[in-house]
């Protein structure tokens, strides 16, 4: 009898260091260094895998602290931007998570999973693992990362050209990053939408969008990386030549990215600048069978045909309509089943869907048929006209050289007369200042400061037309070097001086709720700086959005398009 107790004992105790073997020991010195992980992950992932790494892979024990590791390991590579392919650093986590998991650990690890799907190029695959990660979404407490799931989810509808999916998801994703706090997150997803909008052709949805972000990266600067290639978009398509022009000018000299500058060179076409639209797009070399290789020929055929290079652009059309041809296949070839979400098709539903394709594609290419037929009978028809059409341009090339010799001469004559016009203005603008001066006795000391500066400054500088002596345009000199130096200083003072010359403009500004910035700002169109000069001056992104708001602020009409002209106007209204 007692042998058997002890043999029952035995073989109780067995099993417990067995259980105790193949279980995870949460005290242990492994499972604290997760911890430590876990905890920098958001502020220092890099710090995070450091941490990770270190952990011999002896010490982690058992099927809970594998897929804890295997997991907190997939974060850690996402966040320090290392695209892993191989399924297997997360595999331990799948294993354990997907049955016994909680639903954050199940989310988190469906999110990873389409994350390393997507770094193989598998979109099916990785749409799938996203799906099965936003069937828990009432579930789980990681409104950030569900966040990321649902622009995840759009990127993969962009890919396939569903558009209303794509602005869907980050319409959602946006909403959702800013309900917890993360605004530029949310200009971000609002941007995507926006681009997909004006994709549509949507400009009521665009401006609705526009009327969103505007405000939000006004209160979030950084957020304007992230305004600016989906302003210069929507602009282009929706926007008037003279505002498409002050744009393209106001901007033509920063730094470009691909999408950009196939969007300037659309611009520059549809504004009649084809010298410039063709020297932008023939800096740029997609790769073949890319959304961005279509992008770029259907523009360049765009300019082609606007030159009048018929021929050329019928070239390029039908390697254009052979690229969308083989794009349209994969996007039919690779469908994802998006629409569905099932984990599983019967034969019979993949039957309809392979004669359903079949049916698109023989009429797909019927129509790509068609399409190259009446392309090539236009262009024949086009030949006939192409040497009259050359004599005409010919001749009005030469129309117009004569037409600019004239103007140059006209010009030079302007020039001299407006020299000998300048010191009388430089007198006029100082006796002015002095009666201003003797008019006005009570200002405040600041404006009767600007002003007795700004008399100083024209005397020194008229005394220096008269004479040709830069000796006395030191006070000029100094002014200048204020100017370069201290811009804030330079804005004020002019504002100050307007208080003084102008002051029923300077209070109607007041009235309609201008800021002391705003106003600083207009002065400097009310001087004669224009829209691309005052933008180089005070050097922000922010001067389109300050432009803005200015004029929603002051009612200026949407077809006012020269916001200098509008203010120096308004100036001589006062002034009757």
């Amino acid at each position: 009898m007692i042998k058997r107790i002890g043999h029952f004992i035995s073989i109780i105790l067995l099993s417990l260091a067995v259980l105790t073997i193949g279980s995870c020991d949460r005290h242990g010195t492994a499972w604290n260094k997760m911890d430590k992980a876990e905890n920098l992950m958001d502020t220092k992932p890099d710090s995070a895998l450091v941490v990770l790494e270190n952990i011999p892979s002896s010490s982690v024990n058992g099927k809970e602290a594998a897929a804890r590791y295997a997991l907190l390991k997939s974060i850690a590579l996402d966040k320090n931007y290392i695209d892993t392919t191989t399924i297997d650093v997360l595999q331990p986590a799948i294993d354990y998570y997907v049955k016994n998991g909680t639903p954050d650990e199940q989310f988190r690890t469906y999110y990873y999973q389409g994350r390393i799907y997507q770094n193989q190029g598998d979109d099916d695959s990785a749409m799938q693992s996203f799906m099965n990660a936003c069937d828990l979404r009432k579930q789980v407490t990681d409104s950030l990362l569900l966040s990321h799931t649902l622009v995840a989810q759009g990127t993969l509808y962009l890919k396939q050209y569903k558009i209303n999916d794509f602005v869907h998801y980050n319409m959602e994703a946006a909403k959702l990053y800013k309900t917890i706090g993360k605004d530029i997150l949310a200009i971000k997803s609002y941007t995507n939408a926006l681009d997909g909008y004006v994709m549509q052709n949507n400009k009521p949805a665009a401006d609705s969008l526009m009327s969103i972000c505007v405000p939000m990266v006004k209160k979030n600067p950084e957020g304007e990386a992230f305004l600016f290639p989906s302003l210069l978009s929507y602009t282009v398509n929706f926007c008037s030549s003279d505002e498409i022009k002050e744009v393209l000018t106001e901007y033509q000299n920063m730094e470009l990215t691909t999408d950009e500058t196939m969007i300037f060179a659309e611009g520059y076409s549809k504004i009649g600048e084809y010298d410039k639209a063709m020297a932008l797009i023939s800096n740029i070399n997609p790769a073949e069978n890319t959304w961005d290789s279509l992008k770029y020929a259907s523009i360049k055929i765009d300019i082609l045909e606007r030159q009048g290079k018929y021929k050329q652009a019928f070239t390029l059309y039908r390697d254009y309509s052979a690229s969308l041809e083989r794009h349209q296949k994969e996007l039919l070839s690779q469908d994802l089943l998006f629409a569905d979400k099932k984990h599983q098709l019967e034969m019979k539903s993949l039957m309809e869907i392979q004669d359903r394709d079949r049916i698109i594609w023989g009429t797909l290419c019927g129509i790509f048929g068609l399409v190259i037929l009446v392309g090539w009978l236009y262009y024949r028809g086009y030949l006939s006209k192409t040497k009259r059409i050359l004599a005409e341009k010919e001749n009005e090339n030469l129309r117009l050289e004569q037409e600019n010799l004239r103007k140059e001469k006209e010009k030079a004559e302007l020039e001299t007369a407006n020299l000998k016009l300048e010191i009388a203005q430089l007198e006029g603008e100082r006796d002015n200042l002095k009666e201003l001066q003797r008019e006005q006795s009570e200002l405040a000391k600041p404006i009767q400061d600007v002003i007795q500066k700004r008399l100083n400054i024209l005397n020194g500088l008229l005394a220096k037309e008269i004479t040709n002596n830069e000796s006395y345009a030191e006070p000029y000199n100094k002014w200048i070097e204020t100017v370069r130096n201290d811009k804030t200083k330079f804005m004020d003072s002019t504002r100050l001086a307007f208080v003084a010359s102008h002051p029923k403009l300077m209070e109607y500004l007041e009235q309609h709720g201008l800021s002391t910035d705003e106003i600083n700002y207009l002065c400097l169109y009310a001087i004669g700086l224009r829209g691309k000069e005052v933008g180089e001056y005070i050097q922000i992104k922010r001067h389109y959005i300050i432009s803005h708001e200015i004029r929603k602020k002051l009612g200026i009409d949407e077809h006012e398009t020269n916001i200098g002209l509008y203010i120096r106007r308004l100036m001589k209204d006062f002034e009757k």
